[in-house]
């Protein structure tokens, strides 16, 4: 029997799967729940949502009369509804696609209860019913959530180094046109594998130097006409200049002691990288997500009191995590990477994915080590 999660610090189902529609042009969201379930998913999405808001009343009489007020409202100001449930009208078992017949809306059944972040963000991929098009060219980017801050930047990031060999973009998941995500190419990058939706041919996932180099080996094999030369060689500079500044730094400095809490993918590639280029002492390496089979050395923390128990005992100079982690080591330094991330300011589009991903997080191990002296 699974483990009861205490003080969860994930978002639900519900926030996955809006943010995947929000971020596709022409689809107009509505959350069909309370007002909580839209604050919150609105504190995390940055696209525009609508919600039906459902009190007592709707909740003992039904939701129809609310639910198609609020849809008719939002019809003519978008090319497709998508409505997503949440925990309440989904317990009360109710055919909300039959309420909205004459909309042709997409509905997205999912309740808290259904699972986490990214089980939403694939059931609202899946909603829209995606075809993949034998002719369409290009890769596709998949794993592209909203709600991770570091979405753009790591979309534009792998969209500069497909440019450089050639490749061009299909559908991007989910930041797209509505035509395009219902009509991917075969082949599939992945940003974030913790959010991926399986759509197409598997081609790497872009986490990493090493990652990046072995999706770009497989994008030749699969791509004939692409040229990826500058991108390998790009990864080999890249890798020269994490080496000259990391031994630099451990002439001078002990190896740091590191602490980890992320998502899955990201956790694994934070950890990769330190512990090659920097011989660092991983303290801990926590997912928000669970970890994937073969990462026996990321324990899965989706609550307060796992990241509590990882903490206990150890002393990381430096923690990649959020603003919880902050609260509970606030003597180590911080590098925030998940939600929530507050007092961290961050206006411009910094990846995590691709070759300046993996120079980023170096360069935040060195400058927090640097500090701290």
């Amino acid at each position: 029997m699974a483990r009861p999660c205490e003080n969860p610090v994930w978002p639900c189902a519900m926030v996955g799967a809006a943010s995947a529609l929000a971020a596709i042009d022409g689809v107009g969201v509505v959350i069909h729940g309370s007002s909580a379930c839209y604050f919150y998913a609105d504190a995390v999405i940055p696209d525009p949502l609508n919600c039906t808001y459902l009190l007592e009343h709707e909740v003992v009489f039904g939701t129809e009369d609310r639910l198609r007020e609020v849809v008719e409202a939002v019809s003519p100001l978008c090319e497709q509804v998508a409505v997503v449930n949440s925990c309440v009208p989904s317990t009360i078992g109710e055919d909300v696609g039959q309420f909205l017949d004459d909309h042709n809306a997409i509905v997205v059944d999912a309740p808290g209860y259904a699972g986490d972040l990214g089980e939403g963000f694939r059931r609202a991929v899946a909603a829209l019913a995606p075809v993949v098009d034998p002719t369409r060219e290009g890769v596709n980017l998949d794993g592209c959530i909203s709600t991770d801050l570091f979405s753009t930047g790591n979309r534009r990031e792998v969209e500069r180094l497909c440019g450089m060999a050639g490749i061009p973009v299909a559908a991007t998941y989910c930041r797209d046109t509505l035509a395009s995500v219902r009509r991917p190419s075969p082949v599939t990058l992945t940003l974030v594998p913790d959010m991926a939706t399986g759509i197409g041919e598997h081609a790497g996932v872009m986490l990493g130097l090493a990652g990046v180099r072995n999706a770009f080996v497989r994008l030749a094999a699969l791509c004939p006409d692409a040229d990826i030369s500058p991108v390998m060689d790009e990864t080999e500079e890249a890798e020269e200049r994490i080496v000259i500044a990391c031994d630099r730094y451990l002439r001078a400095h002990d190896s740091p002691v590191i602490g980890i809490v992320a998502m899955a993918g990201y956790a694994g590639m934070i950890a990769d990288l330190c512990t090659t280029y920097l011989d660092a002492d991983i303290a801990f390496a926590a997912s928000r997500t669970v970890p994937p089979e073969g990462r026996g050395d990321i324990v899965y923390a989706p609550d307060i009191g796992s990241v509590r128990a990882c903490l206990n005992g150890t002393s990381p100079d430096i923690i990649f995590g959020s603003a919880y982690e902050a609260a509970l080591a606030p003597g180590a330094m911080q590098v925030q990477v998940t939600l929530p991330m507050k007092k961290s300011l961050m206006l411009c589009n910094r990846p995590l994915a691709g070759i300046e991903g993996a120079l980023w997080v170096i360069e935040r191990v060195l400058a927090a080590g640097l500090s701290s002296c």
